[in-house]
């Protein structure tokens, strides 16, 4: 999701705005609309296979792509960094195994 939101550059802002507000006239809303409903049948599903903690929201996962996509157009971090930081995120986002 982080590279489709960011194939045109400064697109992340526009579409958190459009998000937020959910205007029906903004252009990007439907568009976001479509991206947290493909979320969250990501998350359920994740979920349903205990990859996922209950309380993670699609909504929270939308943003965060928003956040990388958005470090990654303004140049604000390397290749490396940017790994990292999609490791970190989705490392967050995963059940923990009690037994490590």
């Amino acid at each position: 999701m982080e590279d489709y939101v960011s194939v045109f550059s400064g697109l992340p802002e526009p579409l958190i705005a459009a998000a937020r507000a959910q205007e029906p006239d903004n252009r990007l809303t439907a568009p976001c609309g479509t991206l947290i409903a493909a979320t969250d049948a990501y998350v359920r599903a994740a979920q349903a296979a205990g990859l996922v903690r209950p309380s993670v929201l699609s909504y929270d996962l939308f943003l965060a792509a928003l956040s990388i996509a958005w470090i990654k157009g303004h140049g604000a971090a390397d290749e490396e960094s940017l790994n990292r930081l999609g490791a970190v995120m989705a490392s967050g986002y995963r059940e923990t195994d009690e037994r490590t």
